[in-house]
Protein backbone atom coordinates (compact mmCIF):
# COMPACT_ATOMS: atom_id res chain seq x y z
CA UNK A 1 0.00 0.00 0.00
CA UNK A 2 2.96 2.43 0.51
CA UNK A 3 3.06 3.34 -3.29
CA UNK A 4 -0.73 4.32 -3.03
CA UNK A 5 -0.41 6.64 -0.27
CA UNK A 6 0.05 9.68 -2.10
CA UNK A 7 -3.56 9.61 -3.53
CA UNK A 8 -5.18 8.42 -0.02
CA UNK A 9 -4.00 12.49 1.37
CA UNK A 10 -5.75 13.92 -1.76
CA UNK A 11 -9.45 12.33 -0.84
CA UNK A 12 -11.42 14.28 1.23
CA UNK A 13 -12.89 12.92 4.85
CA UNK A 14 -15.70 11.29 3.52
CA UNK A 15 -14.24 9.17 0.63
CA UNK A 16 -11.14 8.69 2.69
CA UNK A 17 -13.61 6.58 5.55
CA UNK A 18 -14.91 5.35 2.73
CA UNK A 19 -12.01 3.78 1.32
CA UNK A 20 -10.77 2.74 5.28
CA UNK A 21 -13.75 0.99 5.73
CA UNK A 22 -13.67 -1.05 2.40
CA UNK A 23 -10.07 -2.29 3.46
CA UNK A 24 -11.34 -2.95 7.17
CA UNK A 25 -14.25 -5.18 5.20
CA UNK A 26 -11.43 -7.25 2.56
CA UNK A 27 -9.29 -7.81 5.93
CA UNK A 28 -12.10 -9.15 7.48
CA UNK A 29 -13.34 -11.85 4.95
CA UNK A 30 -9.44 -12.59 4.97
CA UNK A 31 -9.42 -13.43 8.41
CA UNK A 32 -13.21 -14.84 8.56
CA UNK A 33 -11.76 -17.86 5.49
CA UNK A 34 -8.81 -18.12 7.52
CA UNK A 35 -9.92 -19.31 10.45
CA UNK A 36 -13.06 -21.48 8.23
CA UNK A 37 -9.91 -23.02 6.66
CA UNK A 38 -8.19 -23.62 10.07
CA UNK A 39 -11.51 -24.88 11.72
CA UNK A 40 -11.67 -27.86 8.73
CA UNK A 41 -8.08 -28.39 9.33
CA UNK A 42 -8.78 -28.78 12.78
CA UNK A 43 -11.85 -31.00 12.34
CA UNK A 44 -10.28 -33.45 9.92
CA UNK A 45 -6.95 -34.25 11.59
CA UNK A 46 -9.12 -34.96 15.01
CA UNK A 47 -10.89 -37.08 12.56
CA UNK A 48 -7.48 -38.99 11.29
CA UNK A 49 -6.16 -39.11 14.57
CA UNK A 50 -10.04 -40.76 15.91
CA UNK A 51 -9.68 -43.38 12.73
CA UNK A 52 -5.54 -44.34 13.81
CA UNK A 53 -6.43 -44.71 17.06
CA UNK A 54 -9.50 -46.98 16.17
CA UNK A 55 -6.72 -49.02 14.06
CA UNK A 56 -4.12 -48.96 16.11
CA UNK A 57 -6.80 -50.40 19.18
CA UNK A 58 -7.47 -53.13 16.84
CA UNK A 59 -4.24 -54.23 16.03
CA UNK A 60 -3.44 -54.55 19.30
CA UNK A 61 -6.89 -56.77 20.12
CA UNK A 62 -5.45 -58.88 17.33
CA UNK A 63 -2.36 -59.02 18.42
CA UNK A 64 -3.12 -59.81 22.15
CA UNK A 65 -5.62 -62.39 20.95
CA UNK A 66 -3.42 -64.08 19.06
CA UNK A 67 -0.83 -64.36 21.62
CA UNK A 68 -3.28 -65.80 24.02
CA UNK A 69 -4.25 -68.56 21.71
CA UNK A 70 -0.72 -69.83 21.43
CA UNK A 71 -0.28 -69.72 25.06
CA UNK A 72 -3.42 -71.88 25.55
CA UNK A 73 -2.27 -74.95 23.06
CA UNK A 74 -0.54 -77.64 24.84
CA UNK A 75 1.87 -79.87 23.90
CA UNK A 76 1.74 -83.75 25.31
CA UNK A 77 4.24 -85.67 24.43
Amino acid sequence: MAANVWFGRRLPGGAMRAVLREHRRANARKRALTRDVARLMLVASVLVLGVLAVEIGRKAVTIISHGAAQNSVELTG
